[in-house]
């Protein structure tokens, strides 16, 4: 199960890795510009290493140090918030290309609920596909999120994994109860290879 973390709202000091470690976290993804990659993801890594969680770089478009990241040992997670995929295909192709030896994977609008999201266009240039479905900002409910998981692993097989919101809506940061939270994990499961939850500081879940 991986992990959102954005250092400017949570700094990476004020994290406790061993309890992100005993809750379940196998991966974090840490949020990072052109001009501060070099001073977060080393700290990053370094404490994430110790207790045996893996690291990724959080990015947006334009992100030019992806094969630095790559010599960190670090993996690129690419956020693609868009309803014009085709403009990015260029950019995601050379960021694969730039990620050779660590995992690459592209987060982006969940298909179907937020028009075509054309998720073919971009399976082939990475590792994962992470579809954010966000219940809070969409109207849809945890019982439908198995079967929307199930039809985008049968589209995709193994090249899902599911983004979960930790609190209600953009409108509304109140971190979820951990029953909600774990039933919205629980019906994920069974058709994704993992989750990844968003994100650290906005959120009660501890296990």
């Amino acid at each position: 199960m991986g992990y959102y973390i954005n250092p400017s709202v949570t700094p990476i000091s004020e994290i406790n890795f061993s309890e992100l470690k005993r809750a379940g976290i196998t991966d974090i993804y840490v949020l990072v510009k052109n001009d501060n990659y070099l001073s977060i993801l080393p700290e990053a890594k370094t404490k994430a290493d110790s207790v045996g969680i893996r690291t990724h770089a959080w990015v947006f478009p334009g992100f030019k140090y992806a094969s630095q990241v790559r010599d960190m040992k670090i993996g690129v997670h690419l956020d693609v918030e868009t309803y014009n995929m085709s403009e990015y295909v260029s950019e995601i192709k050379a960021m694969r290309q730039a990620t050779q030896g660590v995992t690459f994977s592209i987060s982006v609008k969940p298909d179907v609920w937020d028009g075509n999201q054309y998720y073919n266009m971009i399976a082939p240039y990475c590792d994962y596909i992470v579809p954010m479905l966000y219940l809070g900002e969409y109207p849809h409910e945890i019982s439908s999120l198995s079967d929307w998981v199930m039809m985008y692993n049968l589209i995709f097989p193994g090249k899902i994994v599911v983004g979960l919101q930790t609190y209600h809506s953009e409108n509304d940061t109140t971190p979820l109860n951990e029953s909600t939270l774990l039933a919205e994990i629980r019906a994920v499961q069974l058709h994704t290879r993992g989750v990844i939850l968003f994100r650290y500081g906005l959120s009660n879940y501890d296990g």
